[in-house]
């Protein structure tokens, strides 16, 4: 893959034509624009063609372009974020051990957020000490940072903000909806299509957050899992790593710029959600308890009433839903 940066007349070609929004855009407009030759931008052309951009040509019209490359590309992500008015950083990666781990590494001293993206993970973690399968090629692994100085509380609510910034995107671009279990797993077809992992960063000196970094991984076409996770384990199907992991990224940061506001995602999560008005279970210090989801508050805990009546709420942990009971 070609990661290299973009030369900037094949910059802003590529700006140009996001902008023009399926538009025809003319070579000679674009060389006068950038003050080179035609022929230079008929090369510059053919070098995102290379990269996998879908660019149409028409004589007398010009070029118009038609989708982004299918390959993770910086170029492509940072373009889409600029088209939607984000400021971020992106770096692509072939492979590394997860996202988050370098997102850890690289936390301190950011001047605006950055977008880590991997084509596979070596060792793809998820919430408490789990493992989250990343083969090459057929999932989205991905983790934003965002420098901030939330206190730890609010810097939990990034979970659910990124699983309903990711089941937003998801649906704008696949018309499918899926589901979310509280707090950080959605769900399609009772199947698990995607897990999101937070972690705060302090800063040793201030003694306070100086980052969030927020992952998710998404499985699209992976066919295969591991045994122990094959049951539960789902594909969401083909969708565009680069469209989706730049609108993740602008929907996730548009909607945790307001926190420690909720009202504006916080419907989108309860309506979304599994746990709500289903059996389920848990463990609590030691002891399995049995329930009804019942509510999620402002604060986006999960009250269960359990069996004998009472009210028990969560405000971290996994909860279990029997298979019969998933939507």
């Amino acid at each position: 893959m070609d990661h290299r940066p973009l030369t900037s007349v094949q910059q802003g070609i590529l700006t140009t034509l996001t902008q023009a929004e399926d538009q025809f855009v003319s070579g000679e407009q674009m060389a006068s624009r950038f003050g080179v030759s035609r022929a230079a931008v008929m090369k510059s052309v053919h070098a995102l063609l290379a990269r996998g951009y879908q660019i149409e040509s028409v004589r007398n019209r010009g070029y118009c372009l038609r989708a982004l490359p299918d390959q993770l590309s910086e170029a492509a992500i940072l373009e889409r974020l600029r088209a939607g008015g984000v400021s971020a950083d992106v770096h692509v990666f072939d492979i590394i051990d997860s996202t988050n781990n370098e997102a850890k590494r690289r936390a301190h001293d950011l001047a605006r957020p950055l977008l880590l993206v991997a084509d596979q993970q070596l060792n793809g973690r998820g919430r408490q000490g789990h493992s989250f399968y990343s083969p090459s090629s057929t999932g989205l692994y991905m983790t934003v940072v965002w420098p901030t100085a939330l206190s730890l509380d609010t810097a939990a609510l990034c979970t659910q903000v990124m699983a309903v910034a990711a089941a937003t995107v998801i649906e704008e671009c696949s018309g499918l909806s899926p589901m979310i279990k509280w707090v950080n797993d959605l769900f399609l077809n009772r199947k698990k299509i995607a897990g999101i992992l937070t972690e705060a960063v302090a800063d040793p000196e201030q003694q306070a957050i100086c980052a969030v970094v927020c992952g998710i991984g998404i499985n699209l076409t992976t066919e295969r899992f591991p045994s122990e996770i094959a049951e539960v384990a789902g594909s969401l199907g083909a969708i565009n790593r680069n469209v989706l992991a730049a609108d993740i990224t602008a929907a996730f940061l548009r909607m945790s710029a307001a926190l420690p506001r909720t009202d504006h995602w916080l419907d989108a999560y309860r309506e979304r959600s599994m746990a709500l008005g289903r059996p389920l279970s848990f463990s609590k210090n030691g002891q399995s308890y049995h329930g009804m989801g019942k509510k999620i508050d402002d604060q986006g805990h999960l009250t269960v009433q359990l069996d004998d009546g009472t009210d028990c709420t969560l405000s971290s942990g996994e909860i279990s839903i029997h298979p019969d009971d998933l939507p």
